[in-house]
């Protein structure tokens, strides 16, 4: 985030952050020794001189200061340096949370613009510079801004610099003026869902280039061949992007076309589940440190279960998993129904549910870092402070994980070569791409 700490003209009296939820364990217990729950309590910046009710200080030192008032009233202290304050924060805004969409949109425009300078006139913007030009974009950018989203696009750029691209080139995310027709087309020809064809967030494209070409293709497999032709002449660059959390980016490129002509080269073999004492998610683990990973990211009370395929040291994802593509695939090879959806578990749902775990526990063990064994679980779902909603997404997201650890039987390793397929949106009628990660 832009500096909060000394800066009253943008982010004066009443300006409402939040904790982030991804803090330091210590510092997350500090909060909680506080009464403080991370991305939920808001707090308002105040410039007037209370005296405070609690004191965060942070290690490291430093003299700056900064004051909150939380939705009582009471006031918070914060003191160090002012980088590592910054650093605690998000700008608060009431539908961040739920609104994935508008979040996404606006790290896809903090990297696109990132690029476009750089690419047309090799200058590498300042945080604020870029934050004015996207706000121009989406108004509600100064609202839900998060210091991840430019350091991630300067790494980004880095990676994205190796193309080495000549010439002036226009810029546009997904389905913009120059390729809304071109994913028509290809929806026409595939029947596949845009990101299923070419899951590219930004395309940069030479301004001599013709698009209207690719509209004249009668098949996917020429469709494709033509794409690829472009992209490898640097004609035209589509961009998957992931948010950058490591040391650097990498970039790749990704052609399904002969992706599938290769067998994977990676262990698919089953190494460890970790399921959460909350059921909110869990992550399976393989040898090769392919992981998937199962939970609730829609909204704050949803059922809706959601999947996404990553690697364990990568730190950002590969690529959601298409839910629908799943519980096919999981109906037509294993005739097992997924639960998922709105509708809160029924008695025999639960007791399914409790069956499927226990055949699970038997089977592997162990399951989670949190719960020990069967019976723990059981205690974790009879404890009064466990949440309905809690017990309808332990339901839900059971099913899902018997549709990978039992349903399979000696068919694993093919499931899940499967998920991660479809995490990097592949087909035989997918189109190239670069992955920045």
């Amino acid at each position: 985030m832009a500096s909060i700490v000394n800066n009253k003209q943008r982010y004066g009296e009443g300006h409402c952050v939040v904790f982030k939820t991804k803090l330091s364990q210590t510092m997350l217990q500090n909060l909680r020794n506080l009464g403080i729950v991370a991305g939920q309590d808001k707090f308002e910046i105040t410039l007037k001189n209370y005296q405070p009710d609690k004191e965060l200080e942070l290690s490291g030192g430093g003299s700056d200061t900064i004051q909150f008032l939380d939705e009582k009233k009471k006031v918070l202290l914060v003191k160090g340096k002012a980088n590592s304050i910054n650093a605690l924060f998000n700008h608060y805004s009431a539908n961040a949370k739920s609104n994935t969409n508008l979040l996404t949109e606006i790290k896809e425009l903090f990297s696109m613009e990132v690029f476009r300078a750089f690419t047309n006139t090799r200058v590498t913007l300042a945080e604020e510079d870029v934050i004015k030009i996207v706000q121009a974009q989406q108004r509600e950018t100064i609202n839900n801004l998060d210091d991840v989203f430019y350091t991630s696009a300067i790494k980004q750029l880095e990676a994205y610099k190796t193309l080495q691209l000549k010439g002036q080139f226009d810029f546009e995310r997904q389905g913009g003026p120059k390729t809304v027709e071109l994913y028509k087309h290809a929806r026409a020809l595939t029947g596949k869902a845009s990101d299923n064809w070419n899951p590219a967030d930004v395309w940069v494209i030479n301004r001599k280039c013709d698009m209207d070409y690719f509209l004249e293709t009668r098949s996917a497999a020429e469709l494709n061949e033509q794409l690829a032709i472009k992209v490898k002449n640097k004609e035209i660059i589509p961009i998957s992007l992931k948010q950058v959390e490591g040391a650097k980016a990498n970039i790749s490129v990704v052609d399904p076309g002969q992706m599938f002509k290769q067998d994977l080269d990676i262990d698919f073999t089953f190494d460890q589940m970790d399921l959460s004492d909350t059921f909110a998610n869990f992550i399976l683990t393989t040898r090769s440190d392919f992981q998937v990973r199962c939970g609730f990211k829609a909204s704050a009370t949803t059922l809706n279960v959601s999947l996404e395929g990553r690697y364990k040291s990568a730190g950002s994802q590969i690529g959601g998993i298409d839910a629908q593509a799943y519980r096919q695939k999981v109906k037509d090879n294993f005739n097992y129904d997924l639960r998922s959806g709105a509708v809160a578990a029924q008695p025999a749902q639960m007791r399914q549910a409790l069956a499927e775990m226990k055949e699970m526990f038997d089977t592997y063990g162990r399951l989670s870092n949190t719960i020990q064994n069967f019976a723990e679980l059981e205690k974790i779902l009879n404890d009064k402070k466990t949440t309905q909603l809690q017990k309808d997404r332990f339901v839900n997201i059971t099913s899902y994980m018997y549709s990978m650890l039992i349903k399979p039987k000696n068919k694993f390793k093919e499931h899940m070569q499967f998920t991660y397929l479809t995490a990097k949106k592949l087909s035989d009628e997918s189109s190239i791409y670069y992955l920045i990660n």
